[in-house]
Formats: structure tokens, sequence, C-alpha cells
């Protein structure tokens, strides 16, 4: 004999679920998707690179910024870097070196170019979007202070 009422609690939780799934804006699920890709791009591209890191592998984001950039950083030379939890919450900002201020694409590219010794992904193109969407989901939950210090 079969119990009912386990029965429609079963189908109605399974209903909910598939509900709340159908429900989910095509806006969330494609950002979603762009911090996924940029999380891989960021730990795996090198954007053309042939500079073997200090890790004996071909550079990427990930090489200096550990932790997906969740935790302070460290470049070939020992320097410490800043992590980039707050990366997305402080551009635009000026840059003393450049002498103007600069958005969170242009230090994208510079560090791509200039870090990794790369390509640096073009300005509107999927991969910058990728890329700022998931330095973007970092700064979750971060105050906003445009030219603010990094973290």
């Amino acid at each position: 004999m079969i119990n009912q009422p386990r029965i429609r609690i079963l189908v109605g939780v399974i209903a909910l679920g598939l509900a709340t799934t159908a429900f989910a804006s095509p806006a969330s699920v494609a950002l979603s998707q762009a911090v996924k890709k940029g999380a891989h791009i960021f730990n795996t591209d090198s954007f053309g690179s042939h500079e073997p890191s200090f890790h004996g592998r071909h550079t990427t984001c990930s090489s200096c910024h550990i932790d997906g950039g969740r935790v302070m950083g460290r470049l070939p030379n020992g320097k410490r870097i800043p992590s980039l939890v707050n990366a997305a919450a402080i551009f635009p900002r000026y840059s003393p070196k450049l002498h103007k201020v600069i958005t969170l694409e242009t230090q994208i590219r510079h560090c791509v170019a200039n870090g990794l010794m790369g390509h640096p992904p073009a300005y509107g193109s999927q991969t910058m979007a990728d890329l700022v969407s998931y330095l973007g989901s970092l700064a979750h939950g971060q105050r906003i202070m445009i030219g603010g210090k990094p973290r």
C-alpha cells in the first residue's frame, strides 16, 4: 500500500524544485556562467604567453594572484601584491605611474601584457567581460570606494 501523504510531499518538493529552476532569470544564469568562465580563464589562460612562471608552468593570472585572487599574492621577484577581493569596487582609479585615471579593464590588459607577457583581451570582448564578471564576484559585499586602495 502506498503512503499518500509521503507521495504528496515528495511530488510537492520535486515540483517546487522544478519551478524554482524554471524561474531563474536569464540575466542571473548568464552572469553566473560569465563568472564561471572568468574563473576558468583566470586560472588556466596564459593569453599566448610563453614565459614560464616561477612554478615551472606557463603563467596565468593565478600564478601571482593566489587562491583565485582571494588572498595576497606574490610576483615572481617575491614582491607581495594585494588580493583582488575589492578590485572591482575601487576602479576607476588614478594610476600614479601612468598619470591618468584607469579602469579595471585597463588594469587587466596591463597585467596580461606586462605581467604575463601575453596578448591582452580586447576591450568589449567576451573574455574581458568574463574576467570582469569574475573579479566582480570576488568583490561581492565590498564597499564601493572608487579610487580606493587594494586590500
